[in-house]
């Protein structure tokens, strides 16, 4: 795949794909923007928001194991209460079991790495981008402005939360 093929939108995608716009407004968020449903930080409202706009939210199938990273890391060195993991843990196993999971497949691989291609990009955030054209979001969300960018110039139309990526430093909420 090319970035000329993949610019002018003739990449081939799964046939059983959603057509655009067929499911009301799909919205999906990469792990950087779904952490801040759970923590308070600039971006929580607005990512409370776009999910209760969102006819349906969608994440790529590793979103879960990347928030949960997040997580472990902060219990790990002592800024999450061990209690207070186990409430968030579940609140975000119990809201992504809600949202429509796009499976890795070649087509996504295909997408992630023209994205790699483009940038230097981490395997997990092109996974993300890869995700968001394969399913033909509406909006992809994202805490990355570079990641922000290259959605744009993918042609995803995207939207960066305020603030820089977070980093789970920030105390962790379990949402409501």
């Amino acid at each position: 795949m090319t970035e000329a093929q993949l610019r002018s939108g003739r990449v081939q995608t799964p046939a059983d794909a959603p057509a655009h716009g067929d499911d009301g407004l799909r919205v999906m968020f990469d792990a950087s923007a779904l952490v801040q449903r759970y923590a308070a930080e600039a971006g929580h409202a607005r990512v409370l928001t776009l999910m209760e706009q969102a006819d349906q939210v969608l994440v790529a199938t590793h979103c879960l194991s990347e928030v949960g990273a997040g997580l472990l890391r902060l219990r790990r060195d002592g800024c999450l209460a061990p209690a207070e993991f186990d409430r968030a843990w579940a609140a975000v196993q119990r809201d992504v079991a809600d949202m429509v999971r796009v499976p890795v497949d070649d087509h996504v691989e295909r997408f992630a790495f023209a994205a790699m291609e483009r940038v230097p990009l981490r395997v997990t955030d092109a996974l993300h981008l890869g995700s968001a054209l394969v399913a033909h979001v509406d909006m992809f969300v994202t805490a990355d402005r570079r990641v922000a960018q290259l959605a744009r110039w993918l042609g995803l139309p995207s939207e960066c939360l305020e603030g820089e990526a977070s980093t789970l430093t920030e105390e962790v909420m379990v949402a409501p």
